[in-house]
């Protein structure tokens, strides 16, 4: 019986702390996904810096600025997640299928110092389906499981505006909607008192207010951006300043640096990336980009991504493509508050895309 409400406890600590349960997550508000489109995807997932993509809106609005003319941009793709642990069955390891890229915006150029932008994302990802295992130490019999599924995600759209005011400096301000929701089912099963099964299921739904804010500050071959997000009741605010270099005044290569702190008031979880755009011509351009995350909280991990993309320009449309690999390794007391367990989760994620210069 004592063991019976130690396991529901836990299933209700569980059901309040989902994002966490056997996931990659920040700060227990599921996955933030790293980049919004094929072409941030391929820079690390980058907020402060880029390089003017219509999405910008999204993340520093003083970027739209940056592409003259009306553009557009699609994109969309997948994503394969894989999560490996030691339970007292032994090794195991589960693989999940999510969406990893779904957005679009458009921009348009009012005037030589102001231009607009509105844009639609998928901002983070809540899926997970596996399995832990509780077996008897004499007889070796398995006696319990408990097993997690959860659905759902974040969106997010938004409309906002760049201005100039100088030569030296842009701002950028947007504001809009971020909405989603997610549903999870823990079950509980013991194979030698039935009576004892618990489904659990829960779900919560987000519709609220948000707002992006940012600058760049052009000096000479170098770029320097600030961008701002607010958060809400399942998304962490957060702040991102980075810098990139030009090698020459054609602008036809780039390395930057930026710096992104997640919850600046809470645990403050860091995330680093050195990013990369290199055009050998018009009509090709390679992107790339490491990324180096530290979460903290109640269980600190740490992580480390890798990022490649291309992009090939059709006269005004460029066919844009990104994977992105991240792996991150943490201990995790939700399986069992007993035996914690080490656990690695690594994500493969794809996005192809277009943008169109109209």
């Amino acid at each position: 019986m004592v063991r019976w409400l130690l396991t529901v406890s836990c299933l209700l600590l569980l059901t309040g702390t989902v994002q966490s349960f056997g996931y990659l997550s920040t700060m227990g508000e599921g996955t933030s996904l790293p980049g919004l489109n094929a072409v941030t995807m391929a820079l690390g997932g980058a907020r402060a810096v880029g390089f003017g993509d219509a999405l910008s809106v999204l993340t520093n609005p003083a970027e739209i600025y940056r592409i003259p003319g009306t553009t557009m941009t699609l994109s969309f793709g997948p994503g394969v997640i894989h999560e490996s642990f030691d339970d007292s069955t032994g090794y195991v390891s589960y693989n999940w299928v999510t969406i990893s890229s779904l957005s679009g915006a458009v921009k348009f150029q009012l005037s030589p110092k102001l231009a607009v932008g509105a844009g639609a994302a998928k901002v983070s990802d809540i899926s997970f389906n596996g399995k832990y295992y509780e077996r008897n130490s004499f007889s070796g019999e398995i006696t319990e499981s408990f097993e997690l599924d959860c659905r759902g995600g974040l969106y997010e759209s938004a409309a906002g505006f760049s201005w100039r005011p100088a030569r030296w400096i842009n701002v950028g301000l947007s504001g809009g909607l971020r909405f989603g929701g997610a549903t999870c089912d823990s079950i509980y099963i013991n194979r030698f008192a039935p009576e004892q099964d618990t489904t659990i299921s829960t779900e919560w739904d987000e519709s609220q207010f948000c707002w992006h804010a940012g600058v760049m500050v052009p000096v000479g071959l170098t770029s320097i951006g600030l961008s701002w997000a607010s958060g809400t009741d399942h998304y962490d605010s957060r702040i991102a300043a980075g810098a990139v270099l030009y090698t020459a005044e054609s602008r036809q290569g780039a390395l930057g640096i930026e710096a992104e702190l997640v919850d600046p008031g809470g645990d403050g979880s860091l995330e680093t990336r050195v990013l990369g755009q290199v055009s050998p011509s018009s009509s090709l351009t390679f992107r790339g980009a490491l990324s180096f995350t530290d979460l903290n909280g109640e269980l600190p991990s740490q992580g480390f991504g890798i990022s490649v993309g291309t992009g090939v320009a059709f006269g005004r449309i460029t066919l844009n493509g990104a994977y992105a690999w991240s792996s991150l390794t943490r201990e995790e007391i939700s399986y069992s508050p007993f035996n914690p367990s080490n656990i690695k989760v690594s994500r493969s994620l794809l996005s192809v895309g277009v943008n169109w210069n109209l």
